[in-house]
């Protein structure tokens, strides 16, 4: 074996870190993962309680962990809740935007207002954050790394979910952009993209269709919805000092999922999401 393999371990590019969306599904096991390596981690979302929750499960871990209530749609929240972190020690130099939300609908079925929530907390709300956390870090002359969570089907048509594959692909040209103009700075910004994960959250809601998730399933090439935990390593490795040379990138971990021809359903098949 190989012995410079053998010894070889992702290491956190820093030991302060906010995660968005820490209240739940990836953003809780992005935290954890990153507490158990010793990071001091700060949790944004909109609700106390499971922020609390993810504090209570990180108890025995060796990396401190702070709940921070507040909406990344919120200009005054992003900036209060970094404030906090700054006050604790300086600018916070690693950030994952985990927070999001989606929900199956055709095209014509979807509210201005459903839209307008979609998009807010997965592009304005990760240009809010970023935007904060890179400020803080330019105007001290410190370097960071952020990874924003994007999805697999961000670059290309997805019927069923107009209103999400519109604002990650927005996310997608949003990290582009940052890496090119923060890059001088130190600063490093990438986004994972994650295919069909099974997670508690995901489950009760984007796959709770049984026809939906045998049909998703059928479609990707592995032949398995992705666990939590394989999306959690690559975003590890995204904010580790291994990546070091890594900015403006989408690393997709879809089992395959995004080479195949449809998504959830074809238009005009009669299948899917409101199709009655």
């Amino acid at each position: 074996m190989n012995d410079a393999l053998s010894s070889w371990r992702l290491e956190p590019a820093f030991d302060r870190a906010l995660v968005t969306g820490g209240g739940s599904g990836l953003g809780r096991a992005v935290a954890l993962s990153l507490a158990e390596a010793g990071v001091e981690v700060t949790v944004m979302g909109r609700r106390q309680e499971p922020l609390e929750e993810t504090v209570r499960l990180a108890a025995s871990l060796p990396g401190a962990m702070h709940a921070a209530p507040g909406s990344v749609r919120e200009e005054e929240d992003v900036d209060r809740v970094f404030s906090a972190c700054e006050a604790r020690g300086g600018p916070v130099p690693m950030l994952v935007h985990a927070a999001a939300g989606a929900f199956l609908s055709r095209a014509e079925r979807i509210s201005a207002g459903g839209f307008r929530a979609v998009v807010d907390v997965g592009l304005s709300g990760a240009f809010l954050t970023l935007r904060r956390w890179a400020t803080a870090l330019i105007d001290a002359g410190q370097p960071g790394v952020a990874v924003s969570v994007g999805s697999a089907l961000g670059s290309r048509e997805v019927p069923g979910a107009a209103h999400s594959s519109a604002a990650k692909a927005g996310l997608e040209a949003l990290i582009r952009s940052l890496a090119v103009e923060w890059g001088r700075f130190g600063l490093r910004v990438n986004v994972v993209a994650p295919g069909a994960v099974s997670t508690e959250g995901a489950d009760e809601g984007m796959w709770s269709d049984p026809v939906i998730r045998r049909r998703v399933e059928a479609a990707i090439p592995m032949q398995r919805f992705g666990t939590q935990e394989e999306v959690v390593a690559t975003t590890a490795f995204l904010v580790s000092r291994q990546a070091s040379y890594l900015t403006g990138a989408t690393l997709v971990v879809d089992g395959g999922w995004g080479l195949r021809d449809w998504a959830f359903f074809a238009p005009g098949d009669g299948s899917g999401p409101a199709a009655d």
